[in-house]
């Protein structure tokens, strides 16, 4: 599933980032960003015309347009 089709309120753990023709300055971009494999997170709200998200990641909130939350792959733990 990707980031992007999570809903508020949802959460998850980051399982991959991005496919391999991704180029290293996105891949360096998110890393430095704190979005890395295994790292759980919660989704917080997405921005009114769809056109970003917002999360609780390692204590921190994150926005990120919904180009970037659409190439990031995660595993829902909902329980």
């Amino acid at each position: 599933m990707k980031l992007s089709e999570l809903n508020p309120g949802d959460r998850a753990i980051i399982a991959e980032i991005g496919q391999l023709s991704l180029p290293q300055t996105v891949k360096r971009k998110l890393l430095s960003m704190g979005i890395t494999p295994n790292t759980h997170f919660t989704f917080i709200r997405r921005a009114p015309m769809g056109s970003g998200v917002e999360l609780d990641l390692r204590g921190s909130k994150l926005c990120m347009r919904r180009d970037l939350a659409d190439i990031i792959e995660v595993t829902t733990n909902n329980d």
